[in-house]
């Protein structure tokens, strides 16, 4: 039932990959939403600009499987990514590690896995977050 090739099976797990985040997230998004709705009902909080929280929301679900997808290409390509960045000192070791087992093996995933989490460490080590919110606080 599954396509031979590997590219195609990385695409569906990708895809899995993708759905479970959007799953999680929404369901999430749910009982937050669901417990803000509770809140304004019983008078507990009151909420001037819904639409505002609403759009932001509509926002993040667009963003969240950009961010989920990439991670995921990162990690599951990371046998097609690493060759190409070493081709560009030399050749013959790119060819070597493209045929090679071991990058889609427990090396491979540690490997991938410390890629992920240095580009992450770098978002943050540039204080993504906080400049994101600052440029946000200048626009509005």
């Amino acid at each position: 039932f599954l396509p031979e090739e590997e590219i195609y099976q990385k695409m569906l797990l990708l895809l899995y990959a993708v759905f479970l985040v959007m799953y999680m997230e929404l369901t999430s998004g749910i009982i937050r939403f669901s417990m803000l709705d509770t809140s304004i009902r019983t008078g507990e909080v009151y909420v001037m600009q819904v639409t505002k929280i609403t759009s932001r929301y509509h926002r993040s679900l667009l963003i969240t499987p950009l961010i989920a997808s990439s991670v995921a290409g990162l990690t599951l390509l990371i046998n097609l990514i690493i060759p190409a960045f070493v081709g560009l000192f030399d050749d013959v070791s790119a060819q070597r590690l493209s045929e090679s087992v071991e990058l889609t093996s427990v090396y491979g995933v540690a490997l991938g896995t410390v890629m992920v989490f240095t580009v992450i460490a770098a978002m943050f080590a540039v204080n993504l977050p906080l400049r994101i919110q600052q440029m946000r606080e200048r626009n509005a």
